[in-house]
């Protein structure tokens, strides 16, 4: 058996050397049982397992070695060395990564103190590839300090992943009250050619029972009102007892409180709607609902129905407990923002006539001031050729479609004049094909204008014809609306006293509007009102496209169809879905950031959910707010880890912000992940379903988790691709103005968390940890450069290498510090923290800065000079030693190893916990370091500054002195005294808002798709509270 063995052995050094840990184990394995007397393969089958982050089976295969090496007089003690050395590592990596928990080391308390003993007080290792006698000693030293916080560990570790969850990633962006998409039905797939159903009658009972959406950002709520009908057609397929386990969540969560209010509202009419039986209420219900949903302007009736559902809202939402019908529950502590939102449309004084002023129904083409999608300004030379193919392979079959048309369905067509034959008829379509062709593709292109007898009384009056039920309600309207119809036009007398009744009655959709329109940091130029400057029957007819989603017909609103009609039926199969439905489906709705909020469920940190709540979700819809979060590298980061461990389970996104900025889809991938999408699943574990984000949809799923090592990127692999994450958070490029923004805000909070995904994803955590050893080093050398030009990076930015140079990494320390100490005890892998780092969680409290801006801002989106997009760093600095414009222009070369300014006088924060930029900045440091600051220097200063273009924001300078305004928040709380003398100098103690305001600015959409458009807006504020 010794040959076979040695065979094994010789085969598994083969695969070892070739960094095929998983193969060689196996042999290795194969290898003792066949010769289990021999120590050598036990030990070499611990070093395998080490390097496959097996660290329990290591330790286990130690001690075997160890206790056939103890029985021997003549064992080598260089291999025991290597032993107790592989041991204590084994140890340290597995009780941070929890596989070897304290009762293991009880159990097996002897043989480790005697292998430790011995490695120690032995003769002195002669071995080149043993370690030295101190490496050895500080291996121990290190599980000795380890082994005492394992306690701690456990019993802090959940609160530790709570403080790093709420930890700022990027922030919050634009109230946007109306949406774009088509309606969809997450049941369904993605929307219209987007086909992945679930099949609800083919679900397990235990699927069944365990249905959960997640709809971030909600924004208008069209996707939740296409998926309960969805629900409700599901729910009708499965047998009686099927629906007796039927159970279905949907989550509303939106980081704007006025849209969470707003769809709130909505879904309190559709439930008063699914209870009421009276007839007259039921069309005033979905009248209100039409005026709120996709009208600037509403009826005194449903004026009216809007502020009592306000003040019924307030009742309920502030009853102990909430007094909310099933099934809508609000989460506690969103209800404090949303009834600010409530208590503002109930006050704010807006006129319908200046509200109108303010509304013009402008389809797509006319709103950007193009003719179409031919040629479009500021996008890339790819994009423009994509857009062009598409319109002339639609072209193509357009032609053709009419070309074939049989005689029988040529005849039933609208395209032959009226008494014309078919054969006289296909002549004539023949010789202006041309033209046809240009008709019927403008009528079927996203945004085309509506051509419907309503569509001219809204040019007029830009108001949708009431329900013809109440149109007695509006004398004037009905002389008008009779004119319209029958003559396609309108009286200048029936139009003037239509406008004296809209002026004199109706009210202005106050639900579209936002406290920051009232605020002139935010609108410099406004007037309090919102720019709705949007085609309205552009919702009319994607309401119109769901309700005939099953009818086979193409989806053109009749001449005479009304918005009434339309919605009259969408919303009846609304609350029929709810009516039907009833305790079997909730709706929660929660006000906040997606990432964030996904944190907290994964952390144990959504204390103000009910137990029950799902925290795993069978689809997920982010629409567009990956543009404004990095992408796809936060989706797989920070909401895939919320999915349900299904095959069918999958989170989606489309791209809206930034459409022709894009070459491809692979430029976009590669420019949020650095990495090529067929590259994705091997690298960070999970599975990319549909890739296709620039013109349809990007569709991500999830995988097992730990994944095995081999189906992982290898570690030379991995730690080039962490290098180049972090430099490029480090020293990030340069965003171009709208429409082609492109906003990568990820910061070091991020890059931590992409290293604590890494782990559960399945890489060793030795890896993990010696990769962050060496950037804590202050040091490091690579071959790898930070991108510095313009988004988006270019794929064949991913080979690039430079000659091998010493970096600096000594500016960001003091971050890492915050975050390490942050998650102390919840680490999955240990840290050799340089010695004045603090890992006390404790010790990193909040504090605040007045500050005053030092540079004009503006939102003009055509202009990169927004102040709320999430682009902002923190340079902290000693002023007597380091010139602060001097220290942000040439941070590229501080970071490529400049000697000045020197380490310990500036460092850089990339986190900040709250940025109003008129007034006051806080932010997250150790007490004890700011003490030592303090004690240092009364020089030290900060200013704020803008990452990719190095605009100095905001500025306080020498905050650090001895009327102090630097203000520890945490401690002020709990202690309202003002800190040190001067008290006429500080601020007032300030607390902590729990605000959620939206901060909005005017959007400037420009539409490029042709199967979907897209809108590139300003997105901004910083402002996460927690």
């Amino acid at each position: 058996m010794a040959a076979k063995a040695t065979k094994f052995k010789q085969e598994g050094n083969d695969l070892f050397k070739a960094g095929l840990f998983a193969g060689a184990c196996d042999l290795y394995f194969k290898a003792e049982k066949a010769d289990p007397r021999d120590p050598v393969y036990p030990s070499n089958l611990s070093a395998a397992l080490f390097e496959t982050g097996d660290y329990a089976a290591c330790a286990e295969a130690v001690l075997r070695a160890w206790k056939l090496l103890a029985a021997k007089s003549d064992a080598k003690h260089d291999l025991v060395v290597r032993l107790s050395s592989r041991l204590a590592k084994a140890l340290c990596y597995g009780a941070r990564a929890g596989s070897i928990t304290a009762s293991d080391v009880s159990t097996h308390e002897a043989a480790i103190e005697e292998l430790r003993k011995a490695s120690i007080t032995g003769k002195p290792s002669t071995s080149t590839s043993a370690p030295t006698d101190d490496a050895l000693v500080r291996v121990w030293d290190e599980w000795a300090a380890i082994q005492s916080e394992m306690v701690a560990y456990a019993q802090k570790g959940d609160a530790c992943l709570g403080g790093l969850s709420r930890l700022p990633m990027f922030s919050k962006a634009l109230y946007v009250p109306f949406g774009t998409d088509d309606v969809i039905d997450l049941t369904a797939g993605w929307g219209p050619g987007q086909d992945h159903p679930l099949k609800i009658d083919k679900l397990s009972v235990d699927m069944l029972s365990k249905l959960a959406f997640m709809f971030g950002g909600v924004g208008d709520g069209r996707h939740v009102l296409g998926t309960l009908c969805g629900l409700l057609d599901g729910y009708r397929k499965l047998s009686k007892a099927k629906q007796q386990q039927f159970k279905a969540h949907l989550t509303l969560l939106d980081i704007h409180d006025a849209t969470l209010a707003r769809d709130l509202c909505l879904f309190m009419l559709l439930h008063e709607l699914a209870s009421t039986t009276d007839a007259t209420a039921k069309i005033e219900i979905k009248a209100t609902l039409m005026y709120m949903f996709c009208g600037a302007a509403m009826p005194p009736y449903c004026y009216e129905r809007c502020a009592a559902l306000f003040a019924d809202l307030r009742r309920r939402l502030t009853s102990t407990p909430t007094d909310l019908p099933d099934p809508i529950h609000v989460v506690s502590d969103s209800i404090p923002a949303i009834l600010r939102i409530i208590d503002y449309w109930s006050k704010a004084p807006k006129t319908v006539r200046k509200m109108l002023a303010n509304h013009e129904s402008m389809n797509l083409w006319d709103r950007s001031g193009m003719a179409g999608p031919q040629s479009i300004p500021g996008v890339s030379a790819e994009f423009q050729r994509t857009i062009d193919d598409s319109m002339a392979a639609q072209r193509e079959q357009i032609r053709n479609s009419i070309l074939t048309m049989s005689d029988a369905d040529l005849a039933k067509s609208k395209l032959l004049p009226a008494g014309t034959s078919v054969r006289s008829g296909r002549a004539m379509i023949e010789q202006n094909i041309d033209l046809l062709v240009d008709e019927m593709q403008k009528m079927i292109m996203p945004g085309a204008k509506t051509q419907t007898r309503e569509a001219t009384w809204y040019k007029m009056l830009k108001v949708f014809v009431p329900p013809k039920e109440l149109l007695a309600r509006h004398p004037s309207f009905e002389v008008a609306w009779k004119q319209v119809k029958e003559k396609g036009e309108m009286a200048t007398m029936s139009k003037h006293k239509a406008w004296a009744h809209i002026e004199s009655e109706w009210k202005p959709n106050i639900t579209i509007f936002d406290p920051s329109h009232d605020d002139p940091h935010y609108f410099p130029n406004g007037d309090g009102y919102p720019d709705v400057s949007v085609d309205m029957f552009q919702i009319i007819n994607q309401f119109h496209k769901f309700n005939i989603r099953d009818q086979r017909k193409m989806a053109f609103l009749d001449d005479n169809q009304t918005a009434w009609d339309v919605c009259s039926e969408f919303f009846d199969n609304v609350a029929a879905a709810l009516k039907t439905l009833e305790n079997r489906v909730t709706l929660e709705f929660i006000c906040g950031g997606l990432s964030e909020e996904l944190a907290k469920m994964r952390f144990k940190g959504d204390v103000a959910r009910p137990k029950e709540f799902p925290r795993k979700y069978t689809r997920m819809w982010l629409s567009n707010v990956p543009d404004y979060t990095h992408g796809p590298m936060n989706m797989i980061l920070y909401e895939i880890p919320n999915l349900q461990d299904d095959p069918l389970a999958a989170i989606s996104c489309n791209v809206l912000l930034n459409t022709g900025a894009w070459s491809g889809d692979e430029e976009y991938m590669h420019t949020y992940t650095l990495l090529e999408s067929r590259d994705i699943p091997r690298y960070l574990a999970c599975r990319v379903i549909t890739c296709r984000p620039v013109m349809e949809v990007l569709v991500l799923g999830t995988k097992p988790l730990p994944r095995p090592l081999t189906e992982l990127a290898t570690r030379d692999e991995l730690t080039t691709w962490l290098t180049r994450v972090l430099f490029n958070t480090f020293i990030p490029g340069k965003s171009k103005p709208n429409p082609n923004n492109v906003r990568l805000p990820h910061n070091l909070v991020a890059f931590f968390g992409l290293l604590m995904y890494l782990h559960r994803a399945g890489y060793p955590g030795h890896w993990l940890a010696e990769f962050l050893t060496r950037v804590l080093s202050g040091r490091m050398v690579s071959d790898i450069a930070p991108y510095t030009g313009w988004y988006p990076i270019p794929v064949t930015e991913r080979a690039r290498r430079v000659p091998s140079r010493a970096v600096r990494t000594d500016p960001w320390l003091v971050e890492f510090e915050m975050i390490l100490a942050t998650a102390y005890h919840a680490l999955p892998f240990p840290v050799l923290l340089p010695a004045d780092f603090s890992h006390d969680p404790d010790d990193m409290v909040v504090y605040e800065a007045r500050v005053s801006p030092v540079q004009q801002f503006t939102t003009l989106p055509m202009l990169n000079e927004n102040p709320y997009e999430p682009r902002t760093h923190l340079l902290f600095f000693r002023a007597d030693l380091v010139s602060a414009a001097g220290a942000i222009r040439n941070l590229p070369s501080l970071f490529e190893g400049s000697a000045s300014p020197a380490p310990g006088t500036l460092f850089i924060m990339t986190a900040q916990e709250h940025v109003q930029y008129q007034e006051c900045i806080r932010f997250r440091l150790s007490r004890r370091r700011v003490e030592r600051m303090k004690k240092e220097s009364a020089r030290w200063s900060m200013v704020a500054f803008r990452s990719g273009t190095g605009v100095l924001g905001e500025r306080r300078c020498a905050f650090l002195v001895r009327a102090l305004v630097l203000r520890d928040v945490d401690s002020q709380r709990r202690n309202p005294l003002p800190l040190g003398s001067g008290c006429s100098r500080l601020m007032r103690p300030r607390r902590l808002s729990t605000n959620r305001s939206s901060r909005s600015s005017t959007e400037y959409p420009l539409y490029l798709k042709w199967a979907q458009h897209f809108r590139s807006a300003p997105r901004h504020s910083f402002h996460l509270y927690y």
